[in-house]
């Protein structure tokens, strides 16, 4: 167990430590199996271990604001599709979208809002609270008890906005609970004061925790040199701290001190201190929680598969939902403290495509890594002290897959 405080140095860059901002166990220092990412066995047992016991990001409030507002979300890797929806009460619920009579979904659009929910193949209508109001021809049905036939629920809660759901409807563990350290810690970072200027979303060819392990960590800036002038320099993008919250994981980002703009960056931020590569030029609540020198963001994950990237005065968040064993549904959302003026538009316009670009880099490698590991020829990855968050999540999905 390596204690809070302790520093790791590194010969290649002697200005830059990396230090721990919590305890972090003994992990190993050894190669990894490529088990995890290949297994259909493995897979299915992540399936029931895994995602039917974790509380899974689903969305925002605001997504939903009034009553009656609804989304839906298919979620392959729980074989379901929900709608969650705020009920008149302004309680936000979460049900399974299929009629209890047979079947039928009873949302067949993204999104939207209604009274309620009837069924568009035998009429039966529920409530935003899912109760059973009205079968017809209820005569017909022998010893029907429309209580017992309301929408079958899923538990839902939720942190700061995000909305989370639980396969369970009453889980050994609250969500409060289970976000932990990692909630605390970004707690208070203006969320409700951001406005969403980007979305993306891509199905990759690779297995879940390979698409994650190729955005939590600060190690491959050669990756970006293109999309960030000068990150071919190993130093350029490293990260200074790193924090493990039970199952979830932090770490923060330098970026280096002398690193010039380009002259784009200097048009773009001429009227505007926030930004992908500038902060606001003030400690943000919830942001760079070791207080690192030249930080530039925090990557934070939420086991299993949910990021919310903080840096300041934007932020951003992935899901990554897997589909089959190599196979992952991918969602990107950008945010940003609302822009007032039209400098500070530019700005949101300039950041949402240096991440469109950055983030196409990382979606490059994904069903490359996967072929080699798929091909067999590979059967181990090698991680480094930089990579650390990778080997967390072997380590952490071990765990759960592996418990009773």
């Amino acid at each position: 167990m390596n204690a809070p405080g302790k520093k790791l140095s590194f010969p290649f860059s002697p200005t830059h430590d990396m230090e721990y901002g919590t305890e972090v166990p003994d992990m190993g220092t050894g190669p990894i199996s490529t088990e995890p990412v290949v297994s259909s066995d493995y897979f299915e047992r992540e399936r029931e271990k895994i995602f039917k016991r974790a509380w899974l990001q689903v969305g925002r409030s605001d997504e939903i604001p009034e009553t009656g507002d609804y989304f839906t979300r298919q979620l392959v890797v729980l074989n379901t599709n929900i709608m969650v929806v705020r009920g008149k009460d302004n309680v936000i619920r979460a049900f399974h979208n299929m009629c209890p009579h047979r079947g039928m979904a009873l949302a067949t659009e993204p999104c939207g809002s209604a009274k309620g929910f009837a069924c568009e193949f035998h009429g039966w209508a529920f409530g935003l609270d899912g109760v059973l109001n009205y079968v017809p021809a209820e005569e017909s049905f022998t010893n029907l008890d429309k209580s017992k036939l309301g929408l079958r629920p899923l538990a839902c809660d939720s942190w700061n906005g995000f909305i989370f759901v639980h396969w369970e409807t009453e889980p050994e563990q609250g969500l409060k609970a289970f976000l932990g350290g990692m909630g605390e810690q970004i707690d208070g970072f203006p969320f409700d004061q951001c406005t969403k200027i980007a979305h993306y979303s891509a199905t990759v060819k690779a297995n879940w925790k390979v698409c994650v392990d190729a955005f939590q960590e600060a190690y491959h800036g050669h990756l970006h040199r293109t999309s960030i002038p000068g990150a071919g320099d190993p130093e350029l993008v490293l990260p200074t701290s790193v924090r493990l919250h039970g199952p979830h994981r932090s770490i923060s980002s330098w970026m280096k001190p002398d690193m010039q703009p380009t002259p784009a960056e200097l048009t773009a931020y001429m009227h505007c201190p926030v930004g992908f590569a500038k902060d606001a030029g003030q400690k943000i609540p919830g942001s760079n929680p070791n207080n690192d020198e030249n930080w530039w963001f925090d990557i934070n994950v939420f086991f299993p598969n949910f990021f919310c990237d903080i840096g300041g005065g934007w932020y951003f968040t992935y899901n990554f939902w897997p589909i089959s064993v190599n196979e992952t549904q991918w969602n990107m959302n950008i945010y940003q403290l609302e822009g007032t003026s039209a400098g500070e538009r530019i700005v949101q316009e300039f950041t949402r495509i240096v991440m469109r670009d950055t983030v196409y880099e990382d979606m490059s490698t994904m069903e490359f890594s996967q072929k080699a590991f798929d091909s067999g020829v590979i059967t181990e990855q090698v991680i480094g002290d930089l990579e650390i968050l990778l080997r967390h999540q072997y380590w952490v999905t071990d765990q759960w897959v592996n418990k009773a």
